[in-house]
């Protein structure tokens, strides 16, 4: 029965001339395969599907960053390069490519990284991502698809689960043929992967992710592409059905309903145990294209020298077979082996050698119509060698390793080590311990013809050197302090103490502060373990200095004191501090904290006690020595004090309101006395200073006076003058003419008269300056005859 296959191209293209796109980036994916040699090391494979033009050529490495899911923190960066010939993409359909320009090629760069798994354990995972730009202009279901780049994507889990290594690598995208989406036509096409590690792999349409920083690295989270309106991951090419995947095959299945170039991705989510561990995106793009009705192609295919329905084959080393089509003169022919569109095989026939499945795809020379495919034919070959896998390590004592062989349909096993045969060993499998050169021979059921695999050579590890110390050099705990283990010798550990397993503690070093045994088990890069000796650790003796308390010190001059600590044999240390003597004229004015240390071992850090040395400064009281007031008088005396006192006392009492504040308050003074201030600051440093107050009488000076001759009242009179040797008086008229002035306690009295001649009846105001010690007195004085 003829099978009718529906062709896609897949294309960074309008549907105009292509000659005017300016872009060249197709899609791609990423690629995480464990080497298996040693565990953390992993090839990574960046597969870019690209335009072959000049641009694509400028294409020649893969920066990749390696980044934490749970916060986005970067772990590594590295490039990959170009590895390999870059190939071109087979279009079924040649006369179509041709006529549409159409010439697209896969370049992959890959890159050998070394993760150590003790890094990697956080539970969350991590993943891997390569940006690059751009996209085509003409792009359909995209917004401003010219500004919109690339972002492939890659999860994988933690390397290492409480103290296990977990061998994984990502699940595999198959290659892709070059086709194109005829519109109203329904198609499928096979979309799917394989994992190497057999994981359940579940599919799914998601969005496309955009780039952040064009071609260099970035965390997440990345931006999806934005789709234009009417347009998401699950309507990406609209039809009936639109664009959808299976999500357990990977098979894509449209009926597409609008001609244009569309941008998808489809995302595979790999599960272990029912547990997602992993998850990688392919981004690509279909051109759907109106295709003219015309008559299918219906070849038939047989194999040569073959019954004409065989569709099996079996090839003995040397042999081939040829695969014939219907010839027809207006037909182009692509063969396939295993989907994928071999190189040059264009003809109605095709010789083949390798093993495979091999379909033909048939199509008219000069119409872009649908392909028409025949049954599939299968050949099984042993012209090629075998190639043995090898999973597992050969430790220094231990440890073993299981061989695998590719499998042929219809053979035997025979495995042979050093080449001896090896009884009973008989599968596509053997499992040993033994060191070697092991090879198997297949020998064909019904044809007896056989076949050598490869050789690989197992060898023995070096022994595993495990290491176990403390950090300080002592397997002893200081008090309330922690102590570090150190592990050598691998790259995976396994603390353990009393016995008991720290699942937590998975890297070189872990810091304890518990007492008791620590072991610890080591494995290197090839998987071979060993234990390092034990070590037990004690507590060191807690110890609890004192340092006796200090007295106050008066000022820098005061004596040196000699410290005493307890127990012996600790440390003073502090300002003003030499051995176990505190200075004041070393340390200064001031507060400070003088401290004893003991240390409970060398290796531990020291206890300290604390005291406070005070030096106070020596407080200073500057009093003017005599102070002159008038009889009756109330008034404050305001020392200027230095030394922070603190406590103040006057001595004697007499006229203050309160003798013991730093301001002393007289009131109504009647007798000349000396006052004395005590002052003494929060150390008990003191100081005195003392004044002297002269009492006097005070002036009184007359307001009016009637110098008229009669007797009465003739003399402005001053009273009291006597206590005021040095008193002066000066008396001005209104415009400030001095018309009196006179000095001295014996001073004739104003008369009324300047220079004899009598002074005009009026106000006038009087000046007097008892004493340098007191202030002038003023006031108006009536002249009136």
């Amino acid at each position: 029965m003829t099978k009718l296959v529906y062709p896609l191209l897949l294309v960074f293209s309008l549907l105009g001339p292509l000659a005017a796109w300016a872009t060249h980036q197709v899609g791609g994916q990423l690629e995480m395969r464990a080497v298996g040699d040693v565990p953390g090391h992993f090839r990574i494979t960046v597969t870019n599907y690209l335009e072959d033009n000049v641009r694509a050529s400028t294409v020649t490495n893969a920066p990749l960053g390696i980044y934490r899911k749970r916060d986005n923190g970067q772990m590594a960066t590295f490039t990959a390069y170009e590895s390999g010939q870059r190939s071109s993409i087979i279009y079924a359909n040649s006369f179509c490519s041709t006529q549409r320009n159409l010439k697209y090629i896969t370049a992959t760069f890959t890159a050998d990284i070394q993760l150590s798994p003790a890094q990697y354990t956080d539970p969350q995972g991590y993943y891997l991502s390569y940006q690059t730009r751009n996209r085509n202009g003409g792009i359909n279901n995209l917004t401003n698809p010219l500004q919109t780049g690339f972002t492939f994507y890659l999860e994988f889990p933690p390397l290492n689960i409480t103290g296990k290594y977990l061998n994984n690598s990502s699940p595999q995208f198959t290659p892709v043929n070059g086709e194109y989406v005829c519109l109203g036509e329904p198609f499928t096409y096979s979309f799917g992967g394989t994992d190497p590690d057999g994981d359940e792999l579940r599919y799914s349409m998601a969005p496309p992710f955009n780039a952040v920083n064009g071609n260099t690295t970035a965390p997440g989270p990345y931006p999806t592409v934005g789709f234009a309106a009417g347009f998401s991951a699950t309507n990406a090419i609209p039809g009936s059905p639109a664009l959808s995947v299976n999500p357990q095959t990977g098979q894509l299945s449209l009926t597409a309903s609008q001609l244009g170039l569309f941008v998808f991705a489809v995302q595979i989510e790999e599960y272990r145990n029912g547990q997602k561990i992993g998850e990688v995106r392919r981004d690509f793009q279909f051109l759907v294209v109106d295709c003219p009705p015309a008559q299918t192609p219906d070849p038939a295919a047989q194999i040569i020298n073959s019954t004409a329905t065989a569709t099996k084959t079996t090839l003995c080393p040397g042999e081939s077979a040829v695969l014939s089509a219907t010839p027809d003169p207006n037909w182009n022919y692509q063969w396939q082996r295993n989907g994928i569109n071999l190189t040059n095989a264009t003809s109605s026939s095709l010789t083949v050698r390798d093993q495979g499945e091999y379909t033909v795809q048939v199509s008219l020379k000069n119409a872009c119509a649908k392909v028409g495919s025949a049954q599939s034919l299968t050949v099984n070959s042993l012209n090629t060698k075998p190639s043995i896998t090898s999973a597992g390590q050969l430790c220094a004592t231990d440890g073993s390793a299981e061989l695998h062989v590719s499998t042929i349909p219809d053979v035997t096993y025979q495995w042979f080590r050093n080449g001896q045969s090896l009884a009973g060993q008989v599968g596509d499998s053997l499992l040993t311990s033994q060191p070697g050169l092991y090879r198997a021979v297949l020998t064909h059921r019904t044809l007896g013809c056989q076949v050598r695999s490869d050789s690989i050579s197992l060898t023995r590890a070096p022994a595993v050197l495990a290491t176990l110390r403390s950090g300080s050099g002592q397997n002893r705990i200081c008090p309330g302090d922690s102590l570090p283990l150190l592990g050598d010798g691998g790259i995976l550990y396994r603390w353990a103490q009393n016995g008991q397993v720290l699942n937590a503690q998975t890297g070189t070093g872990y810091t304890t502060k518990l007492v008791g045994v620590y072991s610890l088990t080591v494995t290197d890069a090839n998987g071979c373990r060993a234990a390092a000796p034990p070590l037990t650790l004690s507590a060191v003796a807690p110890v609890s200095p004192s340092l006796d308390s200090l007295p106050p010190f008066c000022g820098p001059k005061a004596a040196p004191f000699t410290l005493v600590g307890h127990p012996d044999s600790g440390t003073y240390a502090g300002p003003g501090t030499a051995a176990n003597v505190f200075s004041p004229a070393s340390a200064g004015v001031g507060s400070f904290t003088l401290t004893y240390s003991l240390r409970p071992a060398p290796e531990c850090a020291a206890v300290m006690a604390r005291q406070t040395a005070i030096v106070y400064p020596i407080p200073a009281i500057n009093l003017p020595d005599e102070l002159l007031t008038f009889r009756g008088n109330s008034l404050a005396l305001e020392p200027v004090l230095t030394g922070n006192p603190v406590r103040f006392q006057w001595s004697p009492s007499t006229f203050l309101i309160d003798s013991q504040t730093a301001v002393a308050q007289i009131d109504n003074i009647q007798n000349s006395i000396t006052y004395t201030l005590w002052v003494a600051n929060a150390g008990g440093c003191t100081a005195t200073d003392s004044i002297r107050i002269d009492v006097v009488n005070r002036l009184f000076a007359p307001d009016v006076f009637t110098p008229n001759g009669d007797g009465q009242n003739d003399l402005w009179t001053v009273m009291n003058l006597a206590a005021f040797p040095n008193v002066d008086i000066t008396v001005v008229n209104r415009w400030g003419t001095v018309v009196f002035h006179g000095t001295g306690s014996d001073q004739p009295a104003f008369d009324g008269r300047q220079s004899g001649t009598d002074l005009p009846d009026g106000v006038y105001t009087y000046i007097i300056r008892p004493d340098p010690r007191l202030p002038a007195m003023q006031g108006r004085l009536l002249l009136a005859r």
